[in-house]
């Protein structure tokens, strides 16, 4: 893993997975989706309602924390200091219902979860050392409001037909970051104010936790590959804008060790830190739709 810098490829295992559900023939589910275009040639059917179910990988962008509004505390890096690194690519579980109201148009009510993303970075702070190595955890909960264009299948081999569609949400991300630790086991003097402890302790310094509820909104793309009767696996590429992640305002602590060995914990009250928060996603659903 390379800090602050490129992100990681991560392999889309949801798009293998659909590749092998193309190559693999299946005229039945090619013969539901003739009847179903037969069916949806008559836009004023009854409203028919679907389940959705499925995973993604999510790669979150290279992430950079800076101090926050000032709110009268005191500021964490200051000027031309911050934290640098990257989110870890993460699974996500995604749950929805939806309506479809014609064979072109549908809107659903979806809700995404994620656990325990790793954001792994390096701060710059004055005579710290070159690497000072900072660590967190971050969930994710997102419920969005998102509207469906689906376009008109097309058969690209016998018996195997794929629908595309376009997608774009909005609606919230509430988010948890916490066990936020700056480390410095590498400072230029190694007997000055960041000397590690009798048994080796690194000295560091915690920050306190963030939770916040932020405006978000979603881009999408991609294609539904029928199954079964009344039953489609979508699969797709999404861009998701989820604003900004935070720590609040409170107190960090200061982990320091005397010459003596003796372990100094400093209480400093601080402002908010913050970062913007966007992410890529592969997803693999399953829709079933009466």
């Amino acid at each position: 893993m390379t800090t602050g810098a490129g992100k990681q490829a991560f392999v889309p295992l949801p798009l293998l997975a659909a590749a092998w559900l193309i190559v693999l023939p299946d005229p039945s589910a090619a013969a539901a989706e003739t009847d179903r275009r037969a069916r949806d040639g008559d836009d004023s059917a009854h409203y028919r309602p679907y389940l959705s179910v499925g995973a993604a990988v999510i790669s979150p962008e290279n992430v950079r924390f800076t101090d926050g509004a000032d709110s009268g505390k005191a500021a964490l890096y200051g000027e031309n200091r911050f934290d640098a690194g990257m989110i870890e690519d993460g699974p996500q579980a995604r749950f929805a219902a939806g309506v479809r109201f014609s064979s072109a148009f549908r809107l659903q009510l979806e809700y995404g979860l994620t656990r325990d993303l790793e954001y792994s970075g390096n701060t710059n702070y004055d005579n710290s050392g070159e690497r000072q190595p900072s660590t967190a955890m971050l969930d994710t909960r997102q419920v969005l409001v998102a509207a469906f264009r689906d376009f008109t299948p097309w058969e690209y081999a016998p018996d195997r037909v794929v629908r595309p569609f376009l997608g774009v949400g909005a609606g919230f991300t509430k988010f948890r970051l916490g066990n936020y630790r700056q480390r410095f086991p590498d400072p230029p003097n190694p007997d000055g104010p960041l000397r590690r402890g009798p048994g080796g302790e690194i000295p560091y310094t915690a920050l306190p936790p963030g939770s916040d509820r932020n405006f978000t909104y979603m881009l999408t793309a991609g294609i539904a590959i029928p199954v079964g009767e009344n039953m489609e696996l979508d699969l797709s590429y999404r861009y998701a804008d989820a604003g900004e992640i935070h720590t609040d305002i409170g107190e960090i602590e200061i982990v320091r060790y005397r010459s003596s060995g003796a372990r100094r914990e400093i209480p400093v009250t601080i402002n908010e830190t913050f970062t913007d928060f966007r992410a890529h996603s592969l997803s693999l659903s399953l829709r079933f739709e009466w």
